[in-house]
């Protein structure tokens, strides 16, 4: 799946559909999808050791650095100069640690009420989105295939849209 047509599926699950009305909207949806990315980068760290669960959980990551995006205006393009090198443990290390400049800079958008600072978060997104790439060569994956695998997830979760009961139905998850 290319990635700029898994960033306009995502957008089928998002607030909204990812087009915020207000500045509120667009505060709540940000703050959501920092939540959701710093949650989901530390399930990847959980998940290290398992094949098929980190593959989901790239997937996860994935779908939220790309709302992000979304709720940021811009569009994914790779980062030219950007080399990501470094072991699995490594470069897990690097989506922890940019997860955290997001939230942080989320966190002093939304409660602290300074200017966000896009192209900090937008520069943090594309480079975790890059290590996510490397990662899932890494075990053996296409991290197209991981996108798609992701979207298949939400359409299952989410048959029309987002909405609070399939969410907490989950019927794609098994017990």
């Amino acid at each position: 799946m290319e990635l700029n047509k898994f960033q306009e599926l995502s957008k089928r699950t998002m607030p909204l559909q990812g087009e915020p009305k207000n500045h509120i909207h667009k505060e709540h949806g940000i703050t959501n999808y920092a939540l959701g990315l710093i949650g989901e980068c530390v399930e990847v760290l959980s998940a290290a050791n398992d094949r098929e669960a980190i593959l989901k959980e790239i997937g996860d990551v994935s779908h939220y650095a790309f709302g992000l995006l979304t709720f940021l205006g811009e569009i994914y393009e790779p980062l030219a100069n950007y080399t990501v090198e470094g072991t699995k443990e490594s470069i897990i290390n690097k989506i922890i640690i940019l997860s955290g400049e997001i939230s942080e800079q989320v966190k002093k958008f939304v409660f602290h009420r300074h200017e966000l600072n896009s192209s900090k978060m937008i520069l943090a997104l594309k480079m975790l989105i890059q290590n996510l790439i490397v990662l899932a060569e890494m075990y053996d994956s296409s991290f197209e295939q991981i996108c798609k695998m992701n979207i298949d997830k939400l359409k299952l979760r989410y048959p029309d849209k987002f909405n609070v009961e399939d969410s907490k139905k989950r019927v794609d998850v098994t017990s």
